[in-house]
């Protein structure tokens, strides 16, 4: 009988030893296979950061860009604009000298007619015609005529003449004028066409940051589905006793100020609309972070985009989670009651700056943390 109750009992403990392995996974287990996981994600969220950083700049030099295209083309077409009116202007002066050409051969022509008709008609000569006057005075009448005549032709000739040149030193200037912009179209042409390859560069280079990004964001959400199924492994190790009771506190005593309320919202580093499970209270890096309540650590450590992070279960089924922490003061399984010190402001982990990032979590699905908690 006494060897039969041994051999029993000896049966029990091989059994109980077989079975522990597939229901003896502890929360830290768990959490130390949801760290290797998450630090997987941590490498990808922070390559996300550098190339979004990236993008970002190359974004910044693209626009810059775009904005000496628009002044370039406005500067080339103003100044293509000044060489067609400058060509018009050539082609009226060139109209003006071609009438001066032809006025000045009209002139000459008539004073060979006139200087015919005076000394050729007839047979007679300016002497003759000199000669057949009545008298003295009116000799000097035809002579003064005559001079009269001479010295007018010379000076329409002469008027003429100036005014061709006056002409052709405005069409030199204007040819000079129109040359000099011409040159300048040409050079900012040349600017333009600078750009545009430049700019076509960059677009390149936004196309393939734009293509890493999205091989990057599948590669986070499949990290994030992992971590989510640890999550919830976490959740069903979550003590099933009653909730600790009382009114939480507010996690930051020295700071009241709510930048980010909860709900869906443009992220402000992804640049989409995604949903924002808990409040961020701005703060100074390094302030204190307390405990809402009391209750059991069942995370510490780095959490994806959450950076280093702390998760207080209070029981039934309410948690706490404290993100983007820069220093943590607590560790798995440690008990806190409330107020207490758990870790010091920061911004790691997907942050544009110094921040708690503060959730209530009931049965792991993420509420307002303001039916909660008070400023």
């Amino acid at each position: 009988m006494k060897r039969a109750v041994l051999i029993v009992v000896a049966f029990s403990l091989i059994l109980s030893s077989l079975m522990v392995p597939a229901f003896g996974k502890t929360v830290s287990d768990v959490q130390k296979e949801k760290n290797t996981v998450d630090s997987k994600l941590n490498n990808i969220t922070n390559q996300k950061k550098q190339e979004k950083q990236k993008l970002n700049s190359v974004e910044s030099e693209k626009k810059k860009i775009e904005s000496e295209q628009e002044q370039k083309s406005k500067e080339y077409n103003s100044l293509n604009q000044q060489v067609e009116e400058l060509n018009k202007h050539i082609e009226e002066i060139d109209a003006a000298i071609k009438e001066s050409e032809e006025r000045y051969n009209k002139q000459m022509e008539l004073l060979k007619v006139r200087i015919n008709v005076m000394y050729q008609n007839s047979g007679a000569t300016y002497i003759q015609a000199l000669a057949e006057s009545e008298n003295f005075i009116d000799f000097l009448n035809k002579f003064e005529l005559v001079a009269a005549i001479s010295k007018r032709d010379k000076e329409i000739i002469e008027d003429i003449k100036q005014a061709k040149e006056d002409v052709e030193f405005k069409k030199k200037l204007a040819v000079d004028k129109r040359d000099t912009i011409k040159e300048k179209a040409e050079q900012s042409l040349k600017a333009l066409n600078e750009l545009s390859v430049a700019r076509s560069k960059l677009d390149s280079e936004i196309s393939s940051i734009n293509a890493q990004l999205k091989k990057l964001e599948q590669q986070e959400n499949e990290l994030i589905r992992q971590s989510n199924e640890l999550a919830n492994q976490i959740r069903r190790l979550q003590q099933s006793g009653s909730y600790a009771g009382g009114t939480m506190r507010w996690p930051v005593p020295s700071s009241s100020k709510i930048s980010s309320y909860f709900g869906n919202r443009l992220h402000p580093i992804l640049k989409v609309y995604k949903m924002h499970t808990g409040i961020d209270i701005s703060a100074s890096s390094g302030t204190s972070i307390v405990s809402a309540n009391k209750g059991v650590v069942i995370m510490a450590g780095w959490q994806n985009g959450y950076g280093y992070t702390v998760v207080v279960d209070h029981g039934g089924g309410i948690s706490t989670l404290y993100a983007h922490c820069s220093k943590l003061l607590v560790k798995v399984g440690d008990s806190v009651n409330a107020g207490d010190t758990i870790a010091k402001v920061g911004s790691t982990g997907l942050s544009t700056g110094p921040h708690l990032h503060f959730e209530v979590r009931k049965n792991g699905t993420p509420v307002n943390p303001l039916d909660y908690v008070k400023p």
